[in-house]
């Protein structure tokens, strides 16, 4: 491709961007920094937030998808911040198959862009820069020595395992660990959007939310309107989805900002804090 052609292109590209070009950076310093993670920060310190107010003392985060360690890593480095500003105790846990992305015959799991080996973890390199417990294997598998830790709280699933089938095989293993979850469980899927692939309800992490939703009653997991008063997760929000526990005990609890005298003439605090 010719460099006048290749500047044509990425002229194009900019000048039709329909976000901020400062969003472009932003995420421009996750690609180039991969520890560098600022919705997994803002989805941590948001879930340790609403826990205060729930009367938990320890919460918990799973990352599905280890892959070569920078989510858990950024998460390590984020857990240290916020368990000092909100005297809050972090545990995280990570779950990977262990030798990259298994076989898969699934017409659903995107054969066309990902493959069998992608991903493959340094399981001895890791081992040396992460403290956090993590499971190999399926996770279908694993999740019975993971119940075995008796995890407090789950408030947060970071959700990279790519396949529909992978993700399907864990969500179908709700009931062995429905226990731990909190009310509302903030879920970050990764794959729900790929620039490169087409990414739909009909395959992927999309299908395998839709059919769980579908099977499921009494726990679903939604996805908000992309409200441009949403301004808590940078770079996150059109990945986040929030998984209710609708018969959890505190489900119900009040956790708002309001009081009895908001919006009073003479209530002249603000309703809503950048932080």
């Amino acid at each position: 491709m010719s460099l006048i052609y290749r500047l044509k292109i990425f002229l194009l590209r900019v000048i039709g961007y329909e976000k901020p070009l400062r969003v472009a950076i932003l995420k421009y310093f996750t690609i180039k920094f991969r520890q560098f993670r600022p919705h997994y920060e803002t989805i941590m310190l948001e879930s340790a937030i609403e826990a205060k107010k729930l009367n938990y003392d320890e919460i918990t985060f799973i990352e599905l998808g280890v892959a070569g360690g920078n989510g858990i890593v950024a998460l390590e480095k984020y857990k240290t911040k916020i368990q000092k500003i909100y005297n809050i105790k972090i545990k995280i846990f990570g779950f990977d198959y262990g030798e990259g992305l298994p076989n898969s015959e699934n017409t659903f799991d995107l054969k066309y862009a990902i493959s069998e080996g992608d991903y493959k973890i340094d399981k001895n390199k890791l081992s040396e820069k992460v403290g956090t417990k993590i499971f190999f294997g399926d996770a279908k598998d694993s999740l019975d020595e993971f119940v075995r830790c008796n995890p407090k709280n789950i408030m947060g699933i970071f959700f990279d395992m790519d396949f529909y089938t992978s993700t399907k095989n864990f969500l179908d293993q709700l009931p062995k660990f429905e226990k731990f979850l909190t009310p509302r469980v903030y879920c970050y899927f990764d794959d729900v959007f790929h620039d490169n692939l087409c990414v739909d309800e009909h395959s992927g992490e999309r299908l395998a939310i839709k059919e769980f939703n579908k099977k499921n009653t009494k726990t679903k997991i939604g996805y908000s309107l992309d409200h441009i008063n949403n301004f808590r997760f940078p770079l996150g929000k059109n990945l986040i989805y929030i998984m209710h526990n609708f018969e959890h005990k505190d489900y119900n609890k009040y956790i708002g900002i309001d009081n009895s005298e908001s919006l009073g003439l003479d209530d002249n605090k603000t309703r809503a804090k950048i932080f």
